[in-house]
């Protein structure tokens, strides 16, 4: 067992010694007790049934030890390692370039227009002595790319990605957030990759402003454009009830997102519109703020239920403000009504509030026409029930006593069945 221990203990010696550390003296063992210990230590298998087991007493210091050894490997093996991973890295290198190069000769493209697919580690260049030959697998795809090292038969297929260049902007000078950019602040230039929302025709710019804030010399894309609106500024202070003049405002614009819908409004609602409350100049207009012209059709008496419209209780004028749905806005739509409630004096005149007056009423003389063509026959007749426009109704013949059917076209009117 002394001599195994001892054989191991050499061996241990001539591996440092052949990985770059030398001990000058067998007598510089006696300077390493630890060492000497440890490897004098080393147990051997027993192989007899009666073999007594091995005392290890130094077996404490095992541990340190074995530590101490594999980290002088580690070291001694580092440097190859090292140097194999950046002959690799070299190898990779050289294949990317003369790939891109074999690329863009054959599409016409630059080499910096083109990423070959050749960053995963499982994918071993080797050393080639002459340069690589690339071919195209697929006619009909540019997207795989075969690589051959003839000298050694060595070949492997990549992915190959073509970003075509495509024209673009650049600002010429730095812009704020809600500076909206025009063709004086731009200039045409050539990115050589695609990118997302690109923008290449400068009529996307209409209606539009900078979303943020951009510096001289960025490329101009569409998540710096937001759509704008047109608003309305108050130069002055204006009172309740106060016309609101052409003077009274200016046109300012500003990106969609920092107004709201009821600041956005056609100019026309402006003419001759009031403001409903007192105002502050600088204070962007909405709708609330207005109350805006109208005709409208108003009483110019009371009406009584039943009572029939006409040009002497009725009269069209000015209202502001937020007009009922069914208001009526012409003197036409007052024609052949009456009223079914009790309207006041100056109410405006809503559809619900009338209907259709009869144009007969019962007892009334309605002239009845009889005939065709040009041969028609008027005779005068007693209404016995009321009537309006369309319908049809019942008269009596005074004279003989009959009693007609007719259609009332009109007040004190009526034809023929």
């Amino acid at each position: 067992d002394a001599n195994l221990a001892g054989n191991a203990t050499f061996a241990s010696l001539n591996a440092l010694k052949s990985m770059g550390y030398s001990i000058k003296k067998d007598s510089e063992l006696n300077q390493l007790p630890l060492l000497w210990q440890s490897l004098a230590a080393v147990p051997c298998r027993s192989v007899g049934i009666a073999s007594p087991r091995p005392v290890l007493h130094t077996r404490p210091m095992h541990k340190p030890i074995f530590l101490l050894i594999t980290l002088l490997v580690t070291l001694a093996l580092s440097p190859f390692v090292a140097a194999q991973e950046s002959t690799l890295s070299a190898n990779k290198q050289l294949f990317i370039q003369q790939a891109q190069a074999w690329v863009s000769g054959q599409e016409q493209v630059s080499p910096s227009q083109i990423s070959i697919a050749a960053m995963d580690r499982r994918l071993k260049v080797p050393i080639c002595a002459k340069s690589f030959s690339f071919s195209f697998p697929y006619p009909s795809s540019t997207q795989t790319l075969r690589a051959q090292c003839l000298a050694s038969g060595w070949q492997a297929f990549v992915g190959v990605s073509i970003f075509r260049q495509v024209k673009g902007f650049v600002f010429v000078r730095d812009m704020d957030a809600g500076d909206s950019p025009n063709a004086n602040d731009l200039r045409p230039t050539v990115v050589g990759r695609p990118v997302n929302g690109l923008v290449d025709n400068l009529q996307a710019l209409e209606k539009h402003s900078l979303r943020t804030a951009v510096t001289a010399g960025e490329v101009l894309n569409s998540r710096h454009l937001v759509e704008t609106a047109t608003v309305f500024e108050l130069r002055r202070d204006i009172l309740a009830e106060e016309i609101i003049g052409p003077t009274d405002i200016r046109r300012v614009t500003r990106g969609l997102p920092m107004t709201s819908s009821s600041q956005r409004f056609p100019a026309r609602l402006l003419d001759e519109a009031i403001a409903a409350r007192d105002l502050r100049a600088g204070q962007l207009l909405s709708r609330s703020d207005l109350r805006i012209k109208h005709r409208v059709v108003t009483s110019t008496a009371t009406l009584t239920h039943g009572q029939k419209l006409s040009l002497e209780n009725t009269a069209i004028r000015d209202y502001y403000g937020k007009l009922p749905r069914d208001v009526l806005q012409s003197m036409a739509d007052i024609k052949q009504m009456e009223a079914i409630r009790t309207i006041r004096t100056g109410q405006l005149l809503r559809a619900s509030d009338l209907r259709a007056a009869a144009l007969v009423k019962k007892g009334d003389s309605v002239k009845l026409t009889v005939g065709a063509g040009l041969l028609n026959i008027t005779v005068t007749l007693v209404a016995l029930e009321s009537g309006k426009q369309g319908e049809q109704i019942t008269m009596l013949n005074p004279e003989s006593n009959e009693q007609v059917r007719g259609i009332v076209t009109g007040p004190g009117q009526a034809s023929g069945l």
